[in-house]
């Protein structure tokens, strides 16, 4: 869900809804970043103020914001990989389509 309103508040602030086949670096780290800010908020409030759940002593935790490490790297490495694989997979369609126009 987190994932799906991070792409539509983007797609909203640039007004494009393809914005990832354009990309740049405004678009893509703003996607980012909506992800990042909703979930260390999310944790802090959750484990800090509701305490509505704890990490364990296995858990690295992020001295700065005093969050678990996995949460935070769930942000930053799993989204902007799978931005980068849907717009290489749609762009490649895009060019064979392209191609097989030519041919006919």
């Amino acid at each position: 869900m987190l994932t799906v309103g991070s792409f539509w508040l983007v797609s909203a602030a640039s007004r494009d809804r393809k914005w990832f086949l354009k990309l740049n670096r405004l678009n893509f780290i703003g996607f980012i970043m909506v992800g990042v800010v909703y979930t260390v908020s999310s944790e802090w409030t959750n484990v800090h103020m509701f305490k509505s759940w704890g990490y364990n002593e296995l858990m690295p935790i992020i001295p700065w914001v005093q969050m678990g490490l996995t949460p935070f790297l769930q942000w930053i490495v799993i989204p902007p990989i799978v931005i980068l694989l849907v717009r290489h997979h749609l762009l490649s369609d895009q060019k064979t389509t392209k191609e097989r126009e030519k041919l006919k």
